[in-house]
This record gives structure tokens, sequence and C-alpha cells, in this order.
């Protein structure tokens, strides 16, 4: 196996590879131990919960809200949210009573004298533009509106009894409306006093209102009552202070010792676009985390009735994914329900849940809860790029072209245009060509190992005396092909996440683009690739040309079992496909919902199926039945399939929100499971063998 490797790799590549080699062991391993380092300083979480939710399970029970906060900060719970109000919000307050119409473009609201008092000092303070404010009556408060304060509102969700979404309500609406107002004293001072932390969430509309202004109540509002606070969730489409204030907010949440939040898209594809936010954390160096928020749908797994989805389980299994797989630090939690809406209220129920979740992140990653002692751990500043990163791409892209044309004056031409490329985009400024040669190395890579794999194949298939070997023994040779690829495409993993080593990336604000370019373009070039070292057919002669063996299988006579097999593998393979990214529609059988969670709690990191039940197994398959020389039809299905298994190892180390040393237990995980199941394969075919022996015999 050895001798054959060195044959075919370093006789061929030996300058390319070594170059490979030499830069992934020089170059790589410092920034990439730097960052393990950085995300092993990174190992608290912080759970929070909105005050609405405290107060609507306080009256469900007839027990006071501050009860219930406590009773969930006894079982996980860390800090209670309280929204900035606004005139709207305002509307559920049985103390103000505040309702609103309008009367041309003036704002009329109506409420108690103690709510509109509260209105009209919180509209004064931060109104960006001089307006008349009066009282038309002592229950009812003038607003002056303008043209520019209208826009349409969609927020308003309308559902039948079932609770499924019937109709939006979009109805104008002026700003005001909905500009922050501050909070109510009393209420931060009662949970101040009785010793729980609180996370003041603000509210702003540059259109109604004063940055500056806004920024300053904010910031007076943490001093007096949440002086421990470290979150800044924004709680509206622009960050408090609006894109014109970043550098006057930068300075006023340094000086508080806060860190602005990113929030996670409900397809989890990045943060909530929120205006002025990455500016924000730019000049705020990075310091920022993520936060994972509890949607509706979310809340309706409490309980699927299968194994290990039981009371909440599935939910803090999502919890669990967000914390481990997308480096987020902040759960915006909320309570339980059934599908029909009835909310649980048993608190052991949470505080298993919770014991649960927390004793899984603890085992396998040491992240832990936020505590007096272990306070929110920030990720620090990270970007160990290098224009050294481009010299492997190029070697490896010169080994893909080698294997197609043998000319080797093609090849220098090809080489030295490459290199005059690479040298080009160092010239122009690297910076904004790391994400273009970060999608190369992912269709790359694969496709190296995939050339690998095709001549291994064609030497076991030339090779007459592994036809007497047995499955186990061409089994074996199998895993350590399988192993090379996988080193292989290892090697250009490291290469990708060196591309996208920055903090931006690993926060998410810019995340890697070409997921199902990244997938597709190893499957093309491998087709070719096949071509080019196995032939269309084994049938004919080698020394014919590509364009009559094409010919001559085209015409050829299809068995119905090799159109089945095709099929099926045609299926998964546009399965993978529509599946693939985060805004898939596919949603996972029941029985892969319940084989995920258990491969969840046996290892540190869940394989996925693509490699552990296709891509890694026909690999090896392909392999075993290459020595034997028989199914020489479907030799193609099979490389396909290991490009599907070997694009995926890239595909995993691209998502570099994920902590790298999680990408690489996930790897070694979906290795050493692909390698028992076709182990197991392998003793189906020896019995399969031995059955059509035995039959001959008595035939």
């Amino acid at each position: 196996m050895l001798k054959r490797f060195e044959k075919f790799f370093y006789s061929s590549y030996g300058f390319e590879i070594s170059m490979i080699v030499v830069i992934f062991i020089f170059t790589l391993l410092s920034p990439i131990r730097h960052r393990i380092n950085t995300e092993n300083g990174y190992k608290t979480y912080e759970t929070v919960m909105e005050i609405s939710d405290i107060k609507n399970i306080a009256a469900l029970e007839d027990k006071s809200d501050l009860d219930v906060a406590k009773d969930f900060l006894d079982v996980g719970v860390n800090s209670i949210v309280f929204f900035e109000n606004s005139i709207d919000s305002l509307k559920t307050n049985e103390k103000f009573k505040i309702s609103t119409d309008y009367d041309g473009l003036d704002l009329n609201v109506h409420g108690t004298i103690k709510g509109l008092a509260y209105v009209e000092k919180g509209i004064k303070q931060v109104i960006k533009d001089d307006r008349r404010i009066y009282y038309r009556d002592e229950n009812t408060l003038v607003i002056e509106g303008k043209l520019s304060d209208f826009v349409y509102n969609s927020s308003q969700v309308l559902r039948d009894f079932t609770g499924k979404k019937t109709a939006v309500d979009n109805r104008k609406v002026s700003l005001v409306e909905y500009m922050g107002l501050g909070f109510i004293d009393e209420e931060l001072q009662r949970y101040k006093d009785n010793g729980i932390n609180i996370v003041l969430r603000p509210v702003y509309f540059t259109l109604v209102q004063d940055g500056e202004k806004s920024i300053d109540r904010y910031m007076s509002f943490v001093e007096k009552f949440s002086p421990n606070q470290k979150l800044v969730i924004f709680g509206s489409e622009e960050m408090l202070g609006g894109e014109k204030n970043v550098d006057y907010l930068k300075e006023k949440m340094i000086e508080h010792n806060l860190i602005p939040v990113g929030i996670e898209t409900s397809l989890q594809d990045g943060n909530i676009a929120t205006k002025g936010l990455l500016a924000l954390v730019q000049k705020m160096d990075y310091q920022a985390t993520r936060l994972f928020s509890t949607l509706f749908y979310i809340q309706d797994r409490y309980d699927y009735g299968l194994p290990r989805h039981h009371q909440g389980q599935e939910i803090m299994n999502t919890y669990y994914r967000a914390i481990t797989e997308r480096n987020i630090r902040v759960i915006y939690f909320r309570p339980f329900h059934f599908k029909e809406g009835e909310v649980i209220t048993d608190m052991s129920i949470y505080k298993q849940r919770f014991e649960e979740l927390n004793a899984r992140l603890d085992k396998y990653y040491g992240i832990k809860p936020v505590s007096a002692e272990s306070h929110m751990q920030i990720m620090k500043k990270f970007d160990e790029r290098s224009s050294v990163l481009i010299l492997p791409v190029v070697a490896a892209l010169s080994i893909i072209f080698s294997s197609f044309v043998k000319n080797k004056k093609a090849q220098l031409i090809f080489m030295s245009l490459v290199v005059i490329g690479a040298i080009g985009t160092i010239v122009l400024g690297l910076g904004r060509f790391y994400s273009l040669y970060a999608l190369a190395t992912t269709i790359i890579f694969p496709t190296l190992s995939i050339i690998y794999l095709l001549n291994m194949v064609k030497i076991y298939e030339n090779d007459k005396t592994l036809k007497e070997k047995s499955y186990l023994q061409l089994f074996v040779k199998g895993v350590g092909v399988l192993t090379v690829c996988v080193l292989i495409s290892f090697m250009g993993s490291v290469f990708v996440a060196a591309f996208y080593g920055d903090s931006i990336y690993m926060l998410e604000f810019k995340k890697f683009s070409g997921v199902k370019i990244s997938q597709m373009f190893p499957l093309l070039i491998t087709v070719f690739t096949f071509l080019s070292i196995i032939g269309v057919s084994q049938y004919f002669h080698k020394e014919s040309s590509l364009t009559s063996q094409l010919s001559e299988s085209l015409q050829k006579n299809v068995k119905v079992w090799q159109a089945l097999l095709a099929f099926v593998m045609i299926g998964v393979l546009g399965l993978m496909i529509i599946r693939s990214g985060h805004d898939s529609n596919v949603e996972p059988a029941t029985s892969e919902l319940i084989l995920r969670n258990v491969l969840e709690f046996i290892t540190p990191a869940r394989p996925r199926n693509k490699a552990i039940f296709l891509g890694f197994p026909a690999l090896i398959i392909f392999v075993m039945i290459s020595g034997k020389k028989i199914f020489k039809t479907t030799y193609i299905l099979f490389a396909i399939a290991a490009t599907i298994g070997q694009a995926n190892i890239l595909n995993t180390f691209s998502h570099i929100r994920t902590p790298f040393m999680m990408s690489v237990y996930r790897t070694v995980g979906e290795y050493i499971i692909s390698v028992i199941i076709t182990f197991f394969i392998a003793l189906l075919f020896i019995a399969v063998e031995n059955l059509i022996k035995r039959k001959k015999i008595h035939e």
C-alpha cells in the first residue's frame, strides 16, 4: 500500500505535495493553535428570560411575579429581560390603561393621569424634533405628528384557534407609538432590591428619536438599576442611537463594561440585520457575543412522544446545538408549552432539563452557565490570515490539472498562469480574495482526494492477485485508502479554516458563501476525473478514445438492478442538495430525529448522516469491489458517493462559527462510525459469497 502510494503521489507530484505538507506544518499549526486557545477561553453562557413570560405564568399560578422569577432563577435562568417601554407596549399595563387613536397626523394617547405623565416624560426626553405636546383633557395627551412618522406595521400576526397563522394586520401607524420611553423605575427597583439580575433591552427609531439623548437615558437606567449587566440586546431593527452615533455608543458601552449581542436568524445562518450593529462590533474590536432566541415553533418541541424527546428534552437539545455548534452564548429562554398552547408551570421539569443540559455542556466542552464565580467570557479578537495560505491552493490545482493533461509543456504553462494570478491577487490586496480562495479550496481538496482514490482503484483493478483476497482483506485496503483521502481533505479543511480565521466569521457577522457550489463542483469534476483515470467503461480496450468509449457505453444494455441502483443514488444526491444550506424546507424523518439525538448523546459532536451512511462507506466498498472486479458499471456511482463524503469534510470546517475542535471531533467520529458500519457490510458480502458458493456446489 505504502509503496503504491509513493509511486503514485511522490513520483508525479512530489514538489506540489511537499509544498502543501510543509506549509501545513509550519504555517497553519500556530494560527490553528491560537484559534483553539481563543475558543477555549469562551466557556460560559447566560440564559435570560423576558419579564412578560414571568408575568404570564404569575397570572396563571396566582403568584407574585417576583416569586415566579426566583423560581426560574433557581432552576437555571440567570437574568430577567426588561423591554424598554413604548406607547404600544403600555397598552397591556392595567395601571396606565393606555389606548391610542389618530386625528389626522396627530397621535391621541388616552390613559390614566399617571400613565400619561409617564408617556409625556419619556417622549420629551428623547423626541427628535420640536413638537407640540399638550393635554386635550386630563385623560388625553396629544402628540403632534409628521408625515415622516408613519410606516406600515405588519408585525401583528393573526392566528386562528389552533394557533395557525391566518393573516397579517398590515396597517399604517406612527413610529411615535413604538419609540422608546425608558423603563418604569418602580418595577426595576423591586427586582434590584430582591437581588435579581436584570438585562435592560433598549428600543430605538432614528426617525423620531434623538440618538445621544436616547443613549444617555439608557445608560442612566443601567447605572441605577442594573450595574452588573453585561449584555445589550437591541430591541428594534436598529441599534440604540442609530448608525450616526456608533462612536458615541461605543464609548458609553466601554465605560459601562457592556457588550453588544447579535441575534441569530430563524434560519440559523448569521445574525439578524440590525442597522449599525456590525460597525459597532468592529469598533469594539469584536468584543461581542451571539444570542439564540426560542421562537414559537421551538416551543412546540415540548414532547414528541419519542425517546429523548419528552418534556422539553428536544428544546434543550436545540439549545445544546446552538451553544456547541454555533458559538451561541446567550439563550433567550421561553417557557415550555404543549402544542395546544398550555404553558408548563412545573418547576421540577425545568430544573431537570437545565441540569441535563449543563451536565452535557460541561462533560464534552467545559462550558458552564454564568454565576457569581464565572462571569460571561467574551471571545478575544482573532485574525491569523496570511498570504502564504494561497500556495497550497496553487499546488493542489496544479496536481488536478496534471491528472487531466499529461503534456509537460501544458502543465508548465498552466502552473505559470496560476502563479501569476496568485501574485496578482497579493499585489491587489489579498484580503478581498480570501473568500474566493477559501471557496476554491473547498472544491480543490475533495477533488484531490478523489484523484488519489481513483488512481488506487485503477491499481487494484489491474492487480489480478486481489481477486482471490477475502472481503475483509480488501476492507482493510479500503480503510487505508479512506484514511489517506480523509487526511487530504482534512488538510484542505484546515486551510479553509485559516482563510476564514477572523472574528467577524467566528461571530457570524459574515459567513461562508457558496455551500451548494462547494458541494456540486467536486461532483462534476469527479465525473471528468473518472473519465480521465478509469474510463467510461471497463469492458473496452484502454487504448480506445474517450469518444468511442462514450459512444459504445451509451449503446450498451442496462440491467434493471443497475438502473435501480443509479436511481436510488441519484435520489440520495438530489435530497442532499435540496437539504444543503440553512434554508431547506425538507424536514428530517422521525427515525432520523431519534438517530440524531442518540448520536449527540454518545459522541462529542454528532456525525453527519451523509458521511457515515453514504460517503465514507461508499469509498471503502468502491475499493473492495475494484479488487474483486465486480459491479464495474457502478464505479461512477461509487465515485460520486465517495466525493460527497470528502466534500462534507470541507463543508464541516467551512462553518467557522463552529469551534475548530468540534469539527475535528465530528470528522473523526464520522471516520470511526463509517468504518464500523462498512465492516459489517464486508461481513454481509462474505455471507452472500459463501451462500453463492454453497449453491453452486449443490447444483
